[in-house]
């Protein structure tokens, strides 16, 4: 698999909620991704407990799981780390263990450097009222983890909470023919699944809701003549295309969501395409058939000013604007942005009110979506 192909990798987990025998082969993805061999997915519901439902790729199970079940999953200061902010965010354990922390650990040191791993990229969602671990795992000689790589596996963990719903859905359904609408209706993103042309075979009640509070003057997207139509044609051929390549089972070249403009030329939706293998009708007619599920999600909900001009950097932010911007995208608290820069929180709030008036945004929350969203590369401002 491409490194790059984060789409592929969030398909797989769509694909293993739906065909649990595919959970191996979503972890083995993920690790790849990540550029690594280990990965694992286990529920943890506190801090003090075993974890239960583990499942972990490129170690030996047996070993890996006994070791940490009946001693060091309470030594583990990873998760803790993962317990103080709230759910949903990837956590690069090389930020918070340095070397020295490390060769004083029992966990480290007994257990997790013995079984061949020293970096870690980990994040938690809500499962269920208890916290599902997603992890990937490097190798001391693999290198420690990018910012790039960073932000793909965090692409891929904004996507496990409706896959593990999905994957509840499907456990309770009696009829797999049944299951795909059923799992697809409880999610809270919008779905559509459309066929190779674009023609819409499905749309879930969140989707139904999305289009529905469209302007219906100029919609960014909509569904004329039984096929989606987006508005911008530029943007409706690049998705014409990696539709047609991903129903035909063809590599993207540039899986990257698709982003949508608003009238002031702001990214205003982005469309993630996603191949998804699945039962169509309940007697299997067109059993195997490959649809592609488009997830939709909207950047903004407010009245937005017109668009800065775009110099250097997006909005002609400064450079301390810029690396504030990135930081608020990846989670950080602009209070542990100012610690780690070794700068007055007053500064980081002034500069937040800079970025706001320049991106025309409103909340610091609305800078993380906006730079998240546009995935700009911290090594290479546009």
């Amino acid at each position: 698999m491409d490194k790059q192909d984060v789409d592929a990798v969030i398909a797989a987990f769509y694909r293993a909620a739906l065909e649990p025998v595919q959970w191996d082969a979503a972890l083995r993805a993920f690790a790849r991704l990540a550029g690594g061999d280990v990965a694992c997915c286990f529920l943890k519901a506190q801090v003090a407990t075993p974890p239960s439902h583990a499942r972990i790729i490129g170690l030996d199970e047996q070993t890996w799981e006994h070791g940490y079940r009946s001693y060091y999953h309470a030594l583990d200061p990873g998760y803790a780390v993962l317990t103080r902010s709230p759910p949903g965010r990837m956590h690069l354990m090389q930020d918070y263990f340095n070397e020295q922390s490390v060769a004083c650990s029992e966990y480290f040191q007994d257990f997790y450097l013995r079984a061949g791993v020293r970096y870690s990229c980990s994040g938690v969602v809500s499962d269920n009222g208890a916290l599902t671990v997603l992890s990937a795992h490097r190798a001391a000689g693999q290198g420690r983890f990018d910012r790039r790589t960073h932000g793909q596996l965090q692409r891929v963990l904004a996507h496990l909470s409706n896959v593990l719903r999905l994957r509840d859905t499907a456990q309770q359904a009696q009829a797999h023919g049944a299951l795909a609408w059923a799992g697809l209706d409880a999610l809270p993103r919008a779905v559509l699944l459309v066929d190779a042309c674009l023609r819409l075979v499905f749309m879930n009640l969140a989707a139904q809701r999305l289009l529905a509070a469209s302007p219906q003057a100029r919609p960014l997207i909509a569904v004329r003549g039984g096929c989606v139509d987006v508005r911008i044609s530029s943007v409706q051929q690049q998705l014409a295309q990696r539709v047609r390549q991903a129903c035909t089972g063809l590599a993207c070249l540039r899986p990257a969501p698709l982003y949508v403009a608003d009238d002031n030329g702001r990214p205003a939706l982005e469309i993630g395409i996603l191949p998804l293998p699945l039962r169509i009708g309940q007697h299997g007619v067109g059993d195997g058939a490959v649809m592609v599920m488009l997830s939709l999600r909207p950047l903004f909900g407010a009245q937005w000013r017109p668009w800065p001009a775009v110099l250097e950097r997006p909005c002609g932010l400064t450079g301390a604007e810029w690396s504030l911007a990135l930081a608020l995208a990846d989670g950080m608290e602009p209070a542990e942005y100012a610690q780690r820069q070794g700068v007055r929180i007053s500064t980081v709030r002034s500069q937040i009110r800079a970025i706001l008036a320049k991106t025309g945004t409103h909340r610091s929350s609305e800078i993380a979506s906006l730079f998240s969203a546009l995935e700009c590369d911290a090594g290479a401002p546009p």
